[in-house]
């Protein structure tokens, strides 16, 4: 049987270095309607969740993603890891895939050579990160529910329960992690994600030729596992 894989996007509003950031304008939409695209361009619309917090900042950006008719799942603000826990249960699927909502520039064909590796192996995290050889706004983590499930939540850090997905990364040895590597690792250092104002103005000002050289092409995997 086919693996059901959902693409959970990680969203907020009270961003504090740019708050508001996921709803501002980016070439004539939402940015984090860029993200949604992206997404289901490499899956489908109905596996699409966008997964953001109780907290009523976040009231505006439900209505924005439910107004596309796309799921939106809410949950603690500080805890995002409990977040993603909580929205497996709520949308069953065999793979969560952990998009941010801040990278509008996202390549669905990234999103699709990550996907391609669920079935090769018996890989617990496929990710772009392990190390990071794209530019940051490229970032992309699919992460098996099982092994999800398996984090005892109070062996978490704060940067665990922040961004999810670090706990993986401290425990190799007892997790099967496949990291999908650019050829050019200069590319690590840029990023193509919105964390400023400055940083939208200069991505609307990309240049599809500039983006290219920002997305060198894939040349080969590496595994780190127990």
């Amino acid at each position: 049987m086919k693996p059901v894989i959902r693409g959970f996007i990680q969203a907020r509003m009270s961003s504090r270095r740019y708050p508001g950031k996921v709803l501002a304008p980016f070439r004539g939409e939402a940015m984090i309607r860029h993200v949604v695209r992206a997404v289901e361009e490499a899956l489908s619309a109905e596996h699409v969740i966008v997964v953001t917090s109780v907290e009523s900042s976040d009231d505006p950006l439900e209505r924005y993603i439910e107004s596309l008719d796309r799921h939106v799942y809410r949950g603690p603000l500080d805890n995002v890891l409990a977040r993603f826990v909580a929205s497996a249960q709520e949308y069953p699927c065999d793979w969560i895939m952990r998009i941010n909502g801040d990278s509008p520039l996202l390549a669905p064909e990234l999103i699709r050579l990550v996907v391609s590796h669920v079935n090769q192996g018996v890989p617990d995290v496929v990710t772009t990160i392990f190390p990071r050889s794209f530019p940051k706004g490229q970032n992309v983590e699919l992460i098996r529910v099982s092994a999800l499930q398996s984090i005892v939540m109070d062996d978490t850090t704060r940067d665990d329960q922040e961004h999810v997905t670090p706990y993986f990364y401290r425990h190799p040895d007892r997790f099967q992690i496949v990291n999908v590597e650019s050829g050019d690792r200069r590319f690590a250092d840029l990023s193509l994600a919105v964390d400023t104002i400055e940083d939208l103005c200069r991505l609307e000002q990309l240049s599809t030729e500039e983006l290219r050289r920002f997305s060198p092409p894939v040349l080969a995997t590496s595994s780190a596992s127990s």
